[in-house]
């Protein structure tokens, strides 16, 4: 029965992002939608909003880390608001890499491999900047995608990542973890041994379990709890459509 309930809480979220994102593309019309990245965003960053903890912040933009590197633009940044900001205007700030949590893309449609591979490029690279101002390797940091609509089936995704992560090279910190791809299908990556980046159908849960992991990440007490508190399922198993398993060697050296 709780679980029911979970999961039809959840579901509703899901059904709250299409309804918003409908609603704001019969204003603008299709092509304004897909052009201009703000409304995307716009729509994703307050509903992450209202489930963040009060120490934490959202807004999109720029990280720097020790060294003054800077990240490409990002266009979702959680981060520590306790911490101070190099600039704050609107929802537009420059923050300091060591206060970052969760780092997010966001896109109106993925219809190709390279471009999702040219995606998880982009998002590795600023993790490898933000990494720099990290203390402990095995730290962790959310590291995802969303995208409102794709028509990648799940024998390509599996073939493009499988190729992806063979010749890539990232540390656990760095490695995307995080993927919402429309509105049933689901990437993560799980980086506890044994390391393997699984996909899964979800119908009407994808951006859910996206909201999901996030709370999960930022959950200090996760780590004493024998189950996440926040999925939508006792458990994703049954809806797995592929997994690629990574040997222990590849990442053994950031524990």
């Amino acid at each position: 029965m709780v679980e029911q309930d979970f999961k039809k809480f959840f579901e509703s979220l899901n059904d709250e992002l299409e309804a918003v994102k409908d609603r704001v593309r019969s204003l603008i019309g299709e092509a304004n939608w897909g052009e201009d990245g703000r409304y995307r965003e716009a729509v994703l960053r307050n509903i992450i909003s209202r489930f963040l903890p009060k120490d934490c912040s959202i807004g999109t933009g720029f990280v720097i880390n020790e060294r003054r590197e800077i990240t490409k633009q990002i266009d979702i940044i959680i981060y520590d608001s306790s911490s101070p900001v190099l600039f704050s205007e609107g929802d537009f700030v420059v923050v300091l890499a060591n206060t970052v949590k969760a780092i997010i893309e966001v896109k109106s449609s993925i219809n190709s491999s390279k471009k999702l591979l040219e995606i998880i490029k982009i998002c590795e690279d600023n993790a490898k900047i933000i990494e720099v101002s990290i203390v402990a390797q095995s730290q962790r940091m959310f590291n995802g995608i969303f995208c409102y609509e794709c028509d990648l089936s799940f024998e390509t995704l599996e073939k493009s990542l499988k190729e992806c992560f063979n010749i890539s090279e990232c540390s656990l910190f760095r490695k995307i973890n995080n993927i919402s791809l429309g509105n049933e299908k689901f990437l993560h990556f799980w980086d506890s041994k044994p390391f393997s980046f699984r996909g899964y159908k979800l119908e009407n849960l994808s951006f859910a379990y996206l909201i999901s992991n996030i709370l999960d990440s930022l959950n200090s007490n996760r780590l004493s709890m024998s189950k996440s508190p926040f999925s939508p399922l006792e458990s994703k198993n049954p809806f797995e459509q592929f997994r690629i398993n990574y040997p222990e060697e590849k990442f053994d050296r950031y524990f």
